[in-house]
């Protein structure tokens, strides 16, 4: 049964269409990845049969790519934006052919409404959470427990918000980034996008303090929730459920 709705495309336009220079300004993406993938190691080599995993907020297939090496997975990804669900599709077009992957145009709440109870073993994302208002938030976080598997495990990789000063001095490194990258290659109309963007992302309403991250989903029920690592902005949110 479909539980409603997020209605929430950020990233309909030129974000979308020029995601790689996002890319660019995120000098510490390769560092998220790795740390990623070794959670996600840790997680499936004690474990022989096969593993369902759902990446939430495809986009490009950054995160879908990583699930995609453990030989174990079948893996299901969502994304409402066709402009970014395309790049998903043609960088992991091999794994699409041979079954492994399967890509869906969709709202994550819609799709996750449809999905029967404890049917994905991993839940993981990549910089999708912080894009929604917190109710939004909240009500995304009961469904991934009502999916998610007993001894299952959420991995997010995203932007989780400090406290006071070293929130708002972690934003100005970012934005300083920004302006590196783009203006170097006079893109000002992105940079004023992707400013605006991060402005948005701001609103009390929208921004995601890793504090109340990880007391909504202690509160849901999962254990060891925890930032395994983080610069700047970015980092890597580790919860499981138990058995």
């Amino acid at each position: 049964m479909r539980t409603g709705n997020l209605g929430e495309q950020r990233f309909s336009g030129k974000l979308s269409a020029d995601y790689a220079l996002w890319r660019l300004a995120r000098p510490f993406l390769g560092e998220v990845h790795a740390v990623f993938a070794s959670e996600l190691r840790s997680f499936t080599e004690d474990r022989s049969r096969p593993l369902n995993a759902l990446d939430l907020g495809t986009g490009d297939g950054a995160i879908a790519k990583l699930l995609l090496t453990e030989a174990k997975l079948d893996v299901t990804g969502i994304d409402s934006e066709p402009k970014m669900l395309e790049q998903a599709r043609k960088n992991l077009s091999p794994s699409i052919e041979s079954g492994r992957l399967t890509l869906a145009l969709d709202d994550a709440l819609h799709f996750l409404g449809d999905q029967p109870p404890q049917s994905f073993d991993i839940v993981a994302s990549g910089y999708f959470l912080h894009n929604l208002t917190a109710d939004n938030r909240m009500r995304l976080y009961g469904e991934i427990w009502r999916v998610m598997a007993p001894s299952g495990i959420l991995i997010n990789a995203d932007k989780y918000a400090q406290i006071g000063k070293i929130h708002g001095e972690a934003l100005r490194w970012q934005l300083a980034r920004f302006f590196d990258v783009l203006e170097a290659r006079e893109r000002y109309d992105l940079l004023r996008e992707w400013v605006l963007h991060y402005a948005e992302d701001e609103a009390a309403d929208r921004v995601m303090p890793e504090a109340d991250a990880i007391a909504t989903l202690e509160r849901l029920g999962f254990a060891d929730v925890m930032i395994v690592y983080r610069k700047h902005m970015d980092a890597v949110l580790v919860a499981r459920k138990q058995a």
